[in-house]
């Protein structure tokens, strides 16, 4: 017997989504060659999730370096529409390196 998983039907994100790097990597901590490094070696985890519903013309981007974790809602030309950097501790930091 094999289970089907429904999913949200939502389009994928714009390619032409585009966050400049290095404003990225300062709100990580890091200068724009160490987040350029850190991407290449595959430290760095981008998740983008298309917005659906009230949000349709906002993408959320996830991006997580160790412990530090920044999260933002951005519109299809790049803007920021809201931004978050946390800092994970203990337990947090290991279970968001598994994903």
């Amino acid at each position: 017997m094999t289970r089907k998983r429904w999913r949200d039907l939502t389009p994928p994100p714009s390619k032409d989504l585009f966050i400049e790097p290095a404003y990225i990597a300062d709100q990580l901590g890091l200068s724009a060659d160490d987040f350029e490094r850190y991407r290449n070696l595959g430290l760095i985890n981008v998740t983008v999730e298309c917005g659906y519903g009230e949000q349709q013309d906002l993408n959320r981007v996830k991006c997580c370096l160790g412990n530090r974790v920044w999260e933002a809602m951005v519109d299809s030309e790049g803007a920021v529409a809201f931004e978050v950097t946390t800092y994970l501790r203990g337990k947090l930091a290991k279970l968001s390196r598994g994903r």
